[in-house]
């Protein structure tokens, strides 16, 4: 029997398994293979909807889905994370102790909030990546808000969804507006790049829109520490930003495990093959979505298309097929820019990030992505997305 481990069960993890299920589902219902996904958690959050609880009110339970409800055919679950890989020996151990052993491994387990880099920001700030609990409390918070500062933006690198603070900033504008009390808010974003999105074809389409609608953006700000008492944000080129409301995204961190291991770069993200997605020099070890050391965005699209290449890969192996595939690094995240408009993000290894204009249309697209996404954790809209991504959805290796 050949023994796929997948840790991690968010997208990426369920994406990978659900595909894995469906291509080796002969080899599973003959014994010949099995696939346990390793995550202690019992429910799954749809992270972009995040965005929809804090600064439009959607609830909480809406975006939530019971992991047993996603885990595909001949999966199982494993209620527990992972404490420590053993590369050389393909073994994993738990937090509960027990020792799993693979003949494969994918690592899919994202990244999250790390306060601890910046003194005062745990303290003074309020997030929309931790969890949708946390994400509802910021719409608790500006629903009582008449008049005052909020400063919004990135608060450090690297973090995942890169368009998520810009979307803040615009559906803050959005709220206050409809609110009919915009002219008494004052939004401030604040961002460490010297512009205010770092793709300069993004830019250019989302600048004037911050000018048109009021909202003052200061590049170059690099925050180094906040004063929640005196309400400072204070960078380190030396400037000081007064705040009555800070919603900033935090930097990001991957999970503890992996930190100090010889898997991991001198700052803790795993160190990944760009194109075939394999773990330093183990052909059999993988690691896909935002834990990777890969430089391009942290979202989860890129964790989807990741994860269809290291399926196709260790399917084929199993199969005794010559076929190898590889990863584009295709990027499409899309940006609410208020007002039922949105723009995408979309670039490649080989092609630099396109200049697509705000629309209804980008804005509708997002929102069917959004209807299907608890299925396409299951596999059942592949066909799709092969079809909308093209050459992209993946690469034939050499």
């Amino acid at each position: 029997m050949k023994n796929i481990a997948i840790i991690g069960g968010g997208a990426g993890g369920l994406i990978t398994s659900s595909k894995l299920s469906k291509d080796l589902q002969d080899e599973l219902k003959r014994g010949k293979i099995s696939i346990e996904v390793f995550d202690k958690k019992h429910e799954q959050e749809f992270q972009p909807g995040y965005l929809e609880v804090a600064f439009r009110g959607e609830k909480p339970e809406k975006i939530r889905r019971s992991v047993s409800s996603l885990i595909a055919p001949g999966v199982t679950h494993v209620n527990s994370d992972c404490k420590k890989v053993d590369l050389d020996n393909r073994m994993i151990e738990t937090e509960n102790g027990k020792k799993w052993g693979f003949d494969y491994l994918i690592i899919s387990t994202g990244s999250s909030p790390d306060y601890d880099q910046i003194p005062g920001l745990r303290k003074a700030n309020m997030d929309f990546h931790t969890n949708a609990a946390k994400s509802s409390l910021i719409y608790n918070r500006i629903s009582n808000i008449n008049s005052g500062k909020i400063v919004v933006g990135i608060g450090g690198l690297p973090y995942k969804c890169p368009p998520s603070p810009n979307e803040s900033a615009f559906m803050l504008d959005e709220f206050f507006t409809r609110k009919k009390i915009r002219d008494k808010i004052d939004i401030t974003y604040v961002t460490p790049f010297t512009r205010v999105y770092s793709a300069e074809a993004i830019n250019k389409m989302i600048e004037p829109l911050y000018k048109d609608r009021n909202i003052e953006s200061i590049t170059a700000f690099t925050t180094d520490s906040v004063d929640p008492d005196k309400k400072e944000l204070i960078s380190l080129e030396g400037e000081t930003l007064k705040y009555d409301q800070l919603f900033l995204t935090p930097p990001h961190k991957t999970a503890d495990f992996i930190h100090g291991t010889e898997m991991a770069d001198e700052d803790g993200w795993i160190k990944t093959d760009k194109k075939n997605l394999h773990i330093t020099k183990y052909d059999n070890a993988f690691a896909i979505g935002d834990t990777t050391n890969i430089p391009i965005s942290k979202a989860g699209v890129e964790a989807h298309l990741e994860g269809v290449v290291v399926a196709n890969n260790i399917a084929s192996e199993i199969a005794g097929t010559a076929e190898k595939y590889e990863f584009t690094g295709r990027t499409q995240c899309s940006m609410v820019t208020g007002y039922h408009q949105a723009t995408f993000v979309i670039g490649t290894y080989d092609t630099p990030v396109q200049e697509i204009p705000p629309s209804t249309k980008n804005f509708m697209e997002k929102k069917v992505m959004e209807m299907i996404y608890w299925s396409s954790l299951r596999g059942n809209y592949e066909w799709l997305f092969k079809y909308h991504f093209k050459n992209d959805y993946f690469a034939v290796g050499s």
